[in-house]
């Protein structure tokens, strides 16, 4: 059996993807095996073959359309044949020693299911280690941060392991059982909070999620979403999008009932204003990108009533209700 399977999920992003796969061409199988799965979600821009032909080590599935990164992750670990699977967004950029030290880590500490390492972002930061799941004091960016400030502490174990609530999804490693006991990736996600899920259904079984603290990679992001101003829009109104689907998994009917009200309420008090200003103001970037976000999501709550389903229209699941 290969040791792990690194999967990796592809829109459009192709010049994070070659530096991506271009660390992986220089790892050798001395102290473990590996194999590395693109799937690419139907880019449609004639690069998939060009990339498949070029990295002719690695292999390339396409998928039948853009259908969010949980059920490309879920397509590759179908193709997976490693004890462990290691999913990586297309923009990170790692190193042969930074796999081995998690699998080291992993197969070391049994009992956490989920590993990740610290992350470097494009201004040189470490990015947010301790990560809190959603509930009514942690919803929104203020709460949370004074939650986290008053209450929060990070668990420290040997080795520079830390707990948390969740991990981002740009790098995550578990190993292929436990990923079959969770049921894989909910594509009930189309894009974003399908990590935050993720975790939270490993907790749910008695499993953790740490942080190995002595291992990092980079994490130039943006990868497939920033590509334009109609893409950042598309991505910024999942982000609202796959809150609510997050909610509605993971609440009974009257909290979420409370919490999907609030969602609303604080998304029309901090979103109305700079989107109407965006109408005469096309011409400001930002403004023209909250009006955008501002519509997409109106639109949404819109038809989430009438189609009874918080589900995002993107998601191969939109048609079941809730």
């Amino acid at each position: 059996m290969i040791d792990i399977s690194v999967i990796i999920v592809n829109y459009r992003g192709w010049k994070h993807l070659e530096r991506c796969l271009n660390a992986f061409e220089y790892f050798t199988t001395e102290t473990f095996s590996f194999e590395v799965i693109v799937v690419d979600n139907c880019s449609d821009d004639g690069r998939f073959e060009e990339f498949q032909s070029r990295y002719s080590r690695f292999l390339f599935y396409e998928n039948f359309g853009n259908n969010g990164f949980s059920n490309g992750c879920n397509f590759g670990a179908t193709k997976a044949l490693g004890e462990y699977l290691l999913f990586l967004n297309s923009d990170i950029i790692t190193s042969e020693s930074a796999v081995r030290a998690l699998l080291t880590a992993s197969r070391l500490n049994p009992e956490i299911f989920v590993l990740s390492c610290k992350q470097i972002n494009n201004s040189g930061r470490e990015e947010q280690i301790n990560r809190l799941f959603p509930d009514f004091f942690t919803l929104f960016g203020l709460t949370r941060f004074l939650f986290r400030k008053l209450f929060q502490k990070q668990l420290t174990v040997g080795n520079g392991i830390v707990f948390t609530d969740w991990v981002s999804g740009s790098v995550i490693l578990i190993s292929k059982s436990n990923f079959d006991r969770i049921g894989g990736w909910d594509d009930r996600f189309w894009l974003y909070y399908e990590d935050v899920d993720f975790c939270k259904r490993v907790t749910d079984l008695g499993g953790k999620v740490g942080v190995d603290t002595n291992v990092s990679m980079i994490h130039n992001h943006g990868g497939s979403t920033r590509i334009n101003l109609e893409t950042a829009s598309l991505t910024k109104t999942e982000v609202v999008i796959s809150l609510h689907v997050y909610v509605s998994i993971h609440f009974a009917a009257l909290s979420a009932f409370f919490l999907h009200s609030l969602l609303i309420l604080g998304f029309l008090v901090s979103r109305t204003l700079p989107a109407f200003l965006g109408i005469p103001l096309f011409f400001v970037k930002r403004l023209s990108l909250y009006r955008k976000i501002y519509f997409k999501v109106i639109y949404y709550y819109l038809n989430t009533f009438k189609n009874n389903s918080w589900i995002s229209p993107r998601s191969v699941k939109f048609e079941q209700k809730w």
